[in-house]
């Protein structure tokens, strides 16, 4: 009998067949069920269906992030260029939503999943028919596995994989993101991520030679130097030393992990 897997598809109604074909390609050996919680002011959902083959979506509600955005201190210098704050908050806010709809929906059809994975809808990967089985079953609790590419502030937000225990653990990150502003901590969601990892006592499993990538990246303001950070720039010293370990840590499980 084949593992089942839960996909949870997150916020945006993405659509690309070239992404559900990665997808599926991907999970071949598993049985996979896509559970998708959306924005409720998108209106393609029609269509996301029909590509993904879904029947039940959760709508949610984007929420005013001002309050929080307001008491953030410190960004990196990439910040309003290569990511905006407010869109920090309703990622993991949908991520967060989702993680809640896998449970809702577990409870009503008394079922459960053997593993959970966070997939966007705009991913593929130049991995060709790369297989993730063996490690996705050597998976065991209070492990999450990451694709080779990373940033090397934090860990990739794009796509991750953890058993059933060890990812619901993961709903709780509003309520760390809020934390790790307290902290007066410098702002990015992969910096944040490592962090909110490392304070579950999570260990962090990279899968070799498999990277991912998104459609369309080559449209984003990556490269807009015009765009100015719309808080201050700065790296304390304490973060300064946390990011040189991230850094050379990342290397290492790269290096010797999976």
């Amino acid at each position: 009998m084949k593992k089942k897997i839960a996909i949870l598809i997150s916020g945006l109604a993405r659509y690309e067949k070239a992404n559900f074909k990665f997808l599926n390609d991907l999970f071949i050996d598993y049985d996979y069920k896509i559970i998708p919680s959306l924005w409720s002011n998108h209106s393609d959902y029609e269509q996301f269906k029909k590509t993904y083959f879904v029947d039940e979506i959760k709508l949610i509600e984007q929420k005013d992030w001002s309050e929080e955005i307001s008491k953030i201190k410190y960004v990196f210098g990439e910040e309003n260029r290569s990511y905006k704050l407010e869109n920090i908050f309703h990622m993991w806010h949908s991520i967060s939503e989702n993680i809640k709809f896998l449970e809702e929906y577990c409870k009503k059809n008394l079922s459960n999943f053997d593993y959970v994975c966070r997939f966007r809808g705009d991913l593929f990967s130049e991995s060709k028919k790369f297989n993730i089985t063996k490690n996705i079953n050597k998976l065991k609790d209070d492990e999450i596995i990451f694709p080779e590419n990373f940033h090397n502030r934090g860990l990739n937000d794009l796509f991750f994989i953890a058993n059933f225990k060890t990812f619901i653990k993961l709903k709780e990150c509003i309520n760390y993101l809020k934390f790790f502003i307290s902290e007066s901590r410098p702002l990015s969601s992969e910096y944040f991520f490592y962090h909110f990892v490392k304070s579950k006592s999570l260990k962090i499993k990279i899968i070799k030679n498999f990277k991912v990538n998104l459609f369309g990246v080559e449209n984003k303001s990556h490269k807009s130097y015009e765009l100015k950070p719309t808080k201050k720039a700065f790296i304390p010293l304490i973060d300064k030393f946390h990011l040189k370990y991230i850094k050379y840590k990342l290397r290492f499980l790269k290096k010797f992990n999976i």
